[in-house]
């Protein structure tokens, strides 16, 4: 599909989805507003439970609400269905086209799985099929006289989704399809039992016989159900903006705890005229659980030299490593080099191509693939190469020149990349779109920032030795780019050729590792002697 097209149904069906939303869950509110404040009126008239006067924009609405159904059916009754249906139905689309269509992009990421786009798919799908039987079946049940009861179970239920959807999608797509989830049963709810009760009500009152009162109160406790979930599905909506949130390891956590807290501010807002007291026990349910955020979201900060200044391009291939000159203290005549390749044996995985949004889409020529491996004729691309073992500790301070990584075209560019401790990386936004940068470090600290202006401009230091660190962009989660963080100056990475070489290294022996993100990891001892070029090969293996 043309991304201009794509960026236009977007466009229409979001704002579908935002209006009808807005309407369906306006109607909810305002509802359980009328239910907390209609009071018996003063006349006590008979089948009147309540009645509320109200004045707005200019006038007076007086409001009466009859106990169960009225005597007779009046010639014109509203109905609030609509708004379920064509919310539902928005949010469905939205789905199909941005996280179905297009190869899965936005619902993958290689680092969390590698399911292919249709198991994605499939269990995207399947988790909408499947909750509502399961859900309907729970209330049915005589679990479902009890609302903690199953308020509780239905809690500990959508936290597994959230943790095992985690597991297997995208962050984003993970914390949207645990709200599809909640909005697919909202919409169930509606159309297969509140809808059918009503209309049990009105049949009855036209045929002159009793409601069945049973049928009220289970729409109503739909009703209720669908109330609670209202604001955890508000933030679900709302959570795409914050990749800090569902792009974090613990997202599926942060997800549910803040659900819960959203749950409890609507339990205050409906009680709140009766109990003032449970605003305190509101406060204090929220401190913990501001606690945890605090703990489980790195803060975001920036380090000394950060600016908003363009940049240069990114630093080319790394194919050469090593000093310039040999280490202190050693001659030129008792140093070496090695030479290699690093090869796949077999065939390379077939390259999926990935759908690129409207802004980036327009700086290449032909379809973007995933560029995770590359191979030509049997020679790898992208493998960080270094010694592991053997160089001795000299003092090697960081090199002046940055190294530049750029996100261009949805993009990073270079993929891999190896610096030494202290020394700058500067990270760039040459798009005309949002990105966020995502480090994941086990022995540097993490961090995760937001890049909104195009020529943005981002400067991080690692002070500890790490292959490797991993930066992602959760908003586009194919999007990946790999930082090896060595003490000294003995690394390189593997060409268009596989091919790397190491200079000045001195004589003696070594360990040399190769690290390849889909692969892993290889090593070998390897003896340099002076004066000489030492050749090895890796071969990696499916």
């Amino acid at each position: 599909m043309d991304p201009t097209v794509r960026e236009w149904l977007h466009i229409g069906f979001r704002w579908l989805h935002l209006v009808a939303g807005i309407m369906w869950i306006g109607n909810s509110l305002f509802f359980s507003w009328l239910d907390r404040h209609i009071q018996p009126p003063p006349d006590r008239r008979p089948g009147v439970e309540g009645e509320l006067w109200m004045v707005h924009s200019g006038g007076f609405y007086q409001v009466e609400k009859k106990l169960v159904a009225p005597e007779r059916m009046p010639p014109l009754l509203h109905w609030f269905k609509w708004e379920a249906g064509f919310t539902w139905l928005s949010g469905l689309m939205l789905l199909v086209l941005v996280y179905y269509m297009g190869g899965g992009a936005y619902l993958l990421d290689p680092a969390v799985s590698g399911i292919g786009p249709g198991a994605a798919t499939a269990m995207g799908i399947g988790t909408l099929v499947m909750a509502w039987p399961l859900y309907d079946g729970l209330v049915r049940s005589p679990l479902g006289r009890s609302g903690w009861a199953i308020g509780g179970l239905g809690f500990l239920l959508t936290l597994g989704v959230a943790w095992g959807l985690s597991r297997v999608l995208s962050g984003r797509a993970a914390f949207l399809h645990t709200g599809a989830m909640l909005g697919t049963l909202m919409a169930a709810n509606v159309w297969m039992r509140i809808i059918p009760a009503q209309r049990h009500l009105v049949a009855a009152v036209q045929a002159g016989r009793a409601p069945d009162p049973e049928q009220a109160r289970a729409a109503k406790q739909r009703s209720m159900h669908n109330h609670y979930m209202t604001f955890p599905l508000l933030f679900v909506m709302l959570s795409n903006h914050f990749p800090s949130v569902y792009g974090h390891r613990y997202g599926w956590l942060v997800l549910s705890g803040l659900m819960l807290l959203g749950a409890g501010v609507r339990y205050y807002m409906n009680l709140a005229d009766r109990s003032p007291r449970l605003l305190l026990g509101l406060v204090l349910s929220a401190v913990p659980m501001g606690v945890l955020v605090s703990l489980l979201l790195p803060a975001a900060r920036r380090l000394e030299g950060a600016s908003s200044a363009p940049a240069g391009a990114p630093s080319s291939g790394q194919s050469l490593g090593g000093p310039q000159r040999p280490p202190p203290g050693i001659g030129a005549d008792r140093v070496g080099s090695i030479h290699g390749i690093v090869r796949l044996a077999g065939s390379a995985p077939e390259r999926k191509r990935v759908v690129l949004p409207s802004g980036c889409v327009e700086q290449h020529r032909g379809p973007v693939f995933d560029n995770s491996v590359l191979v030509d004729q049997g020679r790898l691309m992208n493998a960080f190469v270094y010694i592991s073992e053997g160089i001795g500790t000299w003092p090697w301070p960081p090199p002046r020149t940055e190294v530049v990584i750029d996100q261009r075209g949805c993009i990073y560019q270079p993929r891999v990349v190896g610096v030494q401790i202290g020394q700058d990386v500067a990270i760039l936004n040459s798009d005309p779109i949002v990105h966020n940068v995502r480090a994941v470090a086990d022995s540097n600290a993490p961090f995760n920032e937001i890049m909104v202006n195009r020529d943005s401009r981002l400067l991080r230091r690692f002070e500890q030795a790490e292959v490797m660190v991993h930066l992602k962009c959760d908003i586009h989660p194919w999007m990946g780019a790999f930082i090896g963080v060595v003490a000294h100056p003995y690394f390189a990475v593997s060409g268009p050729q596989g091919a790397f070489t190491l200079r000045n290294v001195p004589a003696g022996e070594h360990t040399l590792s190769a690290w390849h993100e889909v692969y892993g990891r290889l090593s070998q001892r390897v003896t340099v002697e002076p004066g000489s070029t030492t050749q090895v090969e890796f071969t990696f293996r499916p």
